[in-house]
């Protein structure tokens, strides 16, 4: 004879809720756990900080540039359109200054303590089987290289001359273009001198 089970409504709820009621502590039990292995504990003291790495050396710097505001104090142009013949008025083998028949080609510059000058000449001259030489002077102590003019026969030769001077004291100084009659008669046309005060010369490092 074979017998049948059957399990009854109330039976299968009392055996299901404390399993039911289990799950849910367990679960509770669980996130509670959890919760409290993930509160960080107290921070630990800090470590000594490491020693600092040598620091690279510095490049080597350029000289500086130089700049508007400190290479020209003053600058000063004095101009003469008109022609003059260098003849045998004026005696061979001498200097003359050029003021003696040109004022324009004689200046006075005001300059501050320890200043340059720097100095131009600059003119056309026609040879006809002549010669001259030309230079400029500042307070008759500084000279600047000459340049020298002859041909034969007819020619035009621009010329060119300049000075610079070393470092000055304050006040003025003169410039003045001078010439030297070799032979013959020359004539010079357009001339210029152009004279600058510089700054005083930067000593080499």
């Amino acid at each position: 004879m074979k017998m049948k089970y059957q399990m009854t409504e109330p039976k299968r709820k009392a055996i299901l809720l404390p399993v039911v009621i289990a799950i849910i502590v367990g679960l509770i039990s669980g996130l509670v756990g959890a919760y409290l292995f993930a509160i960080p504990g107290p921070q630990g003291p800090q470590g000594n900080q490491g020693v600092q790495g040598l620091t690279g050396e510095t490049g080597p710097t350029g000289e500086p540039g130089l700049n508007g505001t400190n290479t020209i104090q003053q600058m000063i142009v004095s101009q003469n359109l008109t022609a003059i013949n260098i003849d045998t008025t004026y005696t061979e083998a001498q200097w003359y200054n050029m003021s003696v028949f040109d004022s324009s080609m004689k200046a006075t510059l005001n300059i501050s303590d320890q200043s340059r000058i720097l100095a131009e000449f600059a003119t056309t001259i026609s040879l006809s089987s002549s010669g001259i030489w030309f230079r400029i002077v500042v307070d008759n102590q500084y000279f600047s290289a000459e340049c020298r003019a002859s041909t034969s026969p007819n020619m035009d030769i621009p010329i060119y001359v300049k000075i610079l001077t070393g470092s000055l004291s304050a006040g003025q100084h003169t410039i003045e273009v001078q010439f030297y009659r070799v032979n013959g008669i020359t004539l010079i046309r357009d001339r210029s001198i152009y004279m600058t005060e510089l700054p005083a010369e930067v000593p080499a490092a």
